[in-house]
């Protein structure tokens, strides 16, 4: 999908609603995190708004809240910059809640 151009919201949607949470398995667990990195930052800044309004089910936004955390933790050149876009942006939408469920869920992403 990311291949195709304006197919990464796609790409987003579909990542987040494949997440292995409950997988025990961490390769997988580590796959679906780079691939979901990929995603995200392959979204311009100006495209952050849109693709989370998107997301047509609240608990997506924690999902993507689970990533955004994951990727804090591995950070690479120029993504913490973005991911604190995406975080903020998906605070504004899923407010304190959303990271308090995240910081306190134990399905990692």
């Amino acid at each position: 999908m990311l291949r195709e151009k304006g197919r990464n919201i796609d790409a987003l949607k579909t990542v987040l609603q494949n997440a292995p949470l409950l997988c025990k398995n961490q390769q997988v667990k580590d796959n679906a995190l780079n691939l979901t990195l990929k995603v995200l930052l392959s979204i311009k800044s100006s495209q952050i708004d849109a693709a989370i309004d998107s997301l047509d089910d609240p608990d997506l936004w924690d999902v993507l809240m689970k990533y955004i955390y994951r990727g804090f933790e591995i950070p690479s050149e120029g993504s913490s910059g973005h991911l604190l876009t995406w975080h903020e942006k998906v605070y504004a939408k899923g407010g304190v809640g959303s990271i308090v469920r995240v910081l306190s869920d134990s399905a990692r992403a």
